[in-house]
């Protein structure tokens, strides 16, 4: 795999939740932007620049998710709005089986409205072949 890009817990208020943001560059140009910690209203912007970025610029994303521990209702819009904004490009989502996540898309209904991944293996194959749907 290529290069990462790291960006930490920002510091400030310790009553805010923490959020990092990883990029790594795969082959053929996709990145995997992985998101760990908690995404909701307040981590929003420590995320969406990077993510955004990320699918503006690559040929397709994976988003990682299997590190967040919390996930709320703008968490989940700030996906749906980079998923269906994404112009083409292909973007994916893995979250961790059983966890938080899992539980809540599956409530919400957001695996049936996004290509979601629960199997880490098979999101790296898709993410090494983008160019093939999976």
């Amino acid at each position: 795999m290529g290069s990462e890009r790291f960006s930490p817990p920002q510091s400030g208020d310790r009553d805010r939740p923490a959020l990092t943001v990883r990029v790594e560059d795969v082959s053929d140009g996709c990145s995997i932007v992985a998101i760990a910690g908690e995404l909701d209203l307040s981590t929003i912007p420590r995320m969406q620049g990077a993510l955004l970025e990320q699918i503006s610029q690559r040929p397709a994303v994976l988003i990682d998710l299997s590190g967040l521990s919390f996930i709320d209702s703008s968490g989940i819009g700030i996906l749906i709005q980079a998923v269906r904004g994404a112009n083409g490009t292909p973007v994916h989502i893995l979250i961790a089986s059983d966890s938080h996540v899992d539980r809540v898309f599956s409530i919400a209904g957001v695996s049936d409205a996004l290509p979601v991944f629960t199997e880490r293996e098979r999101a790296l194959t898709w993410a090494g072949n983008h160019d093939r749907e999976t």
